[in-house]
């Protein structure tokens, strides 16, 4: 009869008993019930506003002062808990970084359009986005959805940003099924992307934020705000 390997045994014991405490020491095994309740009603809630229903597009590109007031009005206190950071716990789940995602990148230019906040989640969206994407989370929702984990990187002002944007957009079009229905919205994002990309190639910022954030522009981007009143 072969011996059995107590010290292996016992060592896979120990393992687990480690694996086992770390569970219930993590502030997630101890958050009350509501708490977790809550977040899940939050999360639901603002991807619920953003992607549901036939008019959902209108509301990423068409916006106006009834989307931007409906937005602070159910959103303000959760966007600034967003952007104090006291959110963290939603990135630990895919839906819950798009949730954050939303809310930092998205409603912030909503909530406080033509003034400086509108951009100043930007940085704290990017490093967010970039997270999610290392951990795979954008590959676990759908291909519409998933643009808006890349959306922080079109909306970065560094040329690294810019050109990983536009990489993940190109990717994200060639994972597409042909034959589906969102491949021209895809292809559309893609060449928005790398419209987003040259502003920054050429003057290492976008001109078209200039005047809400005080900056003087060149003559260079003067004319080229002038040709590309959009910005891009």
């Amino acid at each position: 009869m072969r011996a059995y390997n107590f010290t292996s045994a016992f060592s896979k014991i120990l393992g687990l008993q480690t694996a086992f405490k770390s569970t219930l020491l993590s502030p997630t095994f101890f958050r009350p019930m509501s708490s977790i309740s809550t977040m899940d009603t939050d999360i639901n809630r603002t991807l619920s506003y953003w992607f549901d229903g036939p008019e959902a597009k209108k509301k990423w590109y068409g916006g106006g002062e009834k989307i931007d007031t409906e937005i602070r009005d159910q959103f303000g206190p959760l966007m600034e808990q967003a952007r104090a950071s006291e959110l963290n716990s939603w990135e630990s789940k895919p839906r819950g970084s798009l949730a954050l995602l939303i809310l930092l990148d998205q409603f912030s230019r909503n909530a406080f359009r033509s003034t400086p906040d509108s951009f100043s989640a930007d940085s704290l969206a990017l490093d967010i986005a970039t997270k999610a994407i290392a951990k795979g989370f954008n590959l676990e929702v759908s291909n519409i959805q998933q643009i808006f984990f890349l959306m922080p990187f079109m909306h970065s002002e560094t040329l690294l940003g810019q050109v990983a944007g536009v990489s993940l957009f190109e990717a994200l079009l060639a994972r597409c099924d042909p034959n589906s229905k969102d491949v021209e919205f895809l292809a559309t994002s893609v060449q928005f992307a790398r419209r987003h990309r040259e502003p920054i190639l050429r003057f290492g910022r976008f001109p078209s934020r200039n005047e809400i954030l005080g900056r003087t522009s060149t003559p260079e981007e003067i004319e080229f705000l002038k040709e590309h009143p959009g910005g891009f």
